[in-house]
């Protein structure tokens, strides 16, 4: 094979014979003056140039040597060179025809033009299409542009309305996010890919029964190659939507679990896939078609089919959720999909034949083999039996069966006869298995894989998502240029300004807002809270979020394990963890003020509204000085006079109030802050400002709706969504 091209060898000193006689003289000059007007053929000048000559053969030798010493620091520091890693993505596979084709079996070969790619995993190819609908929330904002009041859907439906309008959300086009849903999830409509089998539905139903189903996630944002193997797994919900009686009964839909038999993206946080096993009962992958196109989506239904879907195209609807994170975010979904790396396979290649003596070495054809996946088997009684890969031979035996694989070099060495056992002589030696390839070549965009080899099926490959992460294989200089973040502090926990350095810059999960407090331990409930104990840190958390009313940036559960999964790795032997989210204590303000000009009131009382949930809220640049409200601050009411004075157009604030949420009842009580000017709040408390009223005027004001003092009011009717659907022309 051609021999890889070589490092450059860059020169310790390029300094040569003539500069350093030049150097001595002036040093002469400098240090001996006496001997500075010596004429050339002077003794003195004679050791200069053998002085300098000595000097010029010591740096030619070190000029010889910088790649070795190089290499040997690097694996001093357990730092070794990085091989070529491949590209990964997903590409689906689909059913040319009604009827399902054989599987495609793992490591079958695909082409983008010259590249080679590989599955990861097998796929069943089938007939079908997938498309992502979700419950866009509309306010009640939105409905009076569009002409709508709350009354008007409780009168048209008979409950109280959580309006919605369903979004067709397309693959690989739109950031598909649950956030702003009225159920934080993603109906998934399972439908024929063809219009022309419709007339075949039911035996494309009965065919699915039973089997696996493909469906490919990939995040909105990748990781980087070796931090995405890290990621701890997100636990998705998938859930078959099922009518027990799809006729009479429409209305009446439950959700049923489904087996998730193998899940490669880690739910979603990189790009893999889920394989769901559908029932083994055809008549239940069946969407209702009895139900009023006005009603779909009312309570817990799916919601309206897209409009370009003939009648009868649709299949069953799944439903994707995260309890963890309720505003899932992804890249893309789609159906049909399976693993691909960007190598190519190499299968029984005969390497040579053994010799019989120590230390025999083969080279493997190809560059850049992956060594985890070399299978070598070596002939004995004309029958080829496999032998087992080892990291060194140092606990081999005489008769152990084992090779090692040097990926620097691609060959594949064998012991010694002492330690592992020596290839007999004449015995032919192959390579039964190997993955070859990789780099950034790998790292294309989608439609880029057109082929599928080895399949004689009618099959159609949809490349739709880029595969990304290929790295070529690492120079010296490369891994030089990674000693000093190998070295550096940031990569170790030690203050408790390292923490909160470590955990906003972590690139796994963002955080907004991260502060380390020493010695805090939670305990099982606020009561238990101790602080000062040696060895303990707790880092408060927070994600980024919009400034909103009764929004404040709680950190989900994902967030909290993947902050704390992240420093723990990072953190010195024996420190004990934990990763928080603040507590926010709900605060209501109420405000009687005057303003300069009466025909900017409305805009003034808004101003007002930002300028105090801008000071109380808890990331940068809110805050009373831009870093987000200090944890345990009091909430003091001359602050809050004050903020509101300082609007523009503002002339005076005549009464303010302050409502606070007493947590500790149950259920909890809305007070009043009376008797003192400040509400305090412990060192893990915020303030979360819920809703401000204003009033002109001078008169006390009044509390906001529903924030006021006593205990709350029983719960009103459960809000139920309701579609909203535009008029066409």
């Amino acid at each position: 094979m051609p021999l890889p091209a070589p490092f450059p060898v860059p020169d310790l000193d390029d300094r040569r014979f003539d500069e350093l006689v030049a150097e001595l003289q002036a040093r002469l000059a400098r240090h001996v003056p006496e001997m500075a007007p010596l004429a050339p053929g002077d003794p003195v000048h004679a050791l200069v140039d053998l002085f300098a000559w000595l000097t010029e053969t010591v740096i030619y030798r070190a000029n010889q040597i910088p790649e070795r010493q190089r290499l040997a620091f690097l694996n001093l520091l357990q730092i070794p060179l990085r091989p070529a890693r491949p590209a990964a993505g997903i590409v689906s596979i689909d059913a040319s025809g009604r009827a399902l084709p054989p599987l495609i079996a793992t490591e079958s070969l695909l082409k983008a033009g010259t590249t080679s790619f590989s599955t990861v995993g097998e796929v069943q190819p089938t007939p079908l299409a997938l498309r992502v609908v979700v419950k866009r929330t509309l306010d009640e904002a939105a409905l009076a542009a569009e002409g709508i009041s709350l009354e008007q859907l409780r009168a048209q439906y008979g409950v109280e309305p959580a309006a919605f309008r369903p979004v067709t959300l397309v693959p690989g086009h739109d950031a598909l996010s649950a956030a702003g849903t009225r159920d934080g999830a993603f109906h998934l409509g399972i439908c024929l890919a063809k219009p022309a089998f419709v007339a075949q539905a039911e035996l494309v139903r009965r065919e699915l029964a039973g089997i696996v189903l493909n469906i490919g996630l990939a995040p909105l944002t990748e990781l980087e190659g070796r931090l995405a193997t890290g990621l701890r797994p997100r636990k998705l919900a998938w859930e078959l939507a099922w009518w027990p009686d799809p006729e009479d009964a429409p209305q009446n839909v439950q959700y049923l679990p489904l087996e998730v038999v193998a899940d490669s993206s880690a739910g979603g946080r990189k790009t893999g896939v889920a394989r769901l096993r559908l029932p083994r009962n055809a008549d239940m992958l069946r969407a209702t078609a009895a139900l009023d196109p006005q009603f779909a989506g009312l309570g817990d239904t799916p919601p309206e089919a897209p409009a370009d879907l003939r009648p009868g195209q649709l299949l069953f609807w799944l439903r994707l959720s995260c309890a963890d994170e309720p505003n899932l975010t992804l890249g893309y979904i789609g159906v049909n999909a399976v693993d691909v790396s960007g190598q190519g396979i190499a299968r029984d290649i005969v390497l040579g034949a053994g010799t019989g003596r120590p230390d025999q070495s083969f080279e493997l054809p190809h560059a850049d083999v992956d060594a985890a996946s070399v299978q070598v088997e070596v002939e004995h009684l004309h029958a080829f039996r496999p032998w087992t890969q080892v990291a060194h031979f140092a606990g081999s035996g005489p008769d152990d069966t084992v090779f090692v694989v040097d990926a620097a070099s691609g060959s594949v060495r064998f012991g010694d006869g002492i330690r592992g056992k020596r290839p007999p002589a004449n015995a032919r030696i192959r390579a039964a298995f190997y993955r070859h390839g990789g780099g950034s070549r790998g790292n294309l965009p989608p439609d880029s894989i057109k082929e599928i080899h080895g399949s004689s099926a009618r099959l159609a490959l949809r490349h739709e998502w880029p595969t990304r992460g290929g790295v070529d294989a690492e120079t010296l200089d490369e891994a030089e240029r990674r000693i000093p973040a190998f070295l550096s502090h940031r990569d170790r926990a030690v203050t408790a300004e390292d923490f909160g350095v470590l955990a906003r810059d972590n690139p796994i999960n963002p955080v907004a807002r991260a502060e380390a407090v020493a010695g805090f331990f939670p305990g099982a409930s606020l009561t238990a809270v101790r602080r000062n104990i040696p060895g303990v840190v707790a880092v408060f958390v927070m994600p980024p979020a919009p400034q909103a009313l009764a929004a404040a940036p709680r950190p989900n559960a994902g967030l909290l394990a993947d902050v704390h999964d992240y420093l723990s790795a990072r953190c010195m032997l024996g420190t004990e963890l934990y990763v928080l989210s603040p507590q926010f204590v709900p605060v209501a303000v109420a405000v009687s003020l005057e303003v300069v000009d009466p025909a900017t009131e409305q805009q003034v009382h808004v101003e007002v509204e930002r300028a105090l949930l801008r000071y109380l809220w808890a990331l940068p640049p809110g805050g009373p000085r831009g870093a987000g409200w200090p944890r345990g601050k009091a909430v003091e009411i001359n602050e809050l006079r004050t903020q509101a004075g300082r609007v523009e157009g503002v002339e005076a604030v005549n009464a303010l109030r302050l409502f606070y949420q007493d947590q500790q009842q149950n259920p909890p009580l809305w007070l009043e802050l009376t008797g003192a000017q400040a509400l305090p709040l412990l060192d893990f408390q915020l303030p979360e400002l819920m809703a401000v009223a204003i009033r002109p005027g001078e008169d006390r004001p009044a509390p906001p709706r529903g924030f006021g003092p006593g205990r709350p009011t029983e719960d009103g009717p459960r809000a139920v969504p309701v579609p909203v659907i535009p008029d066409l022309c």
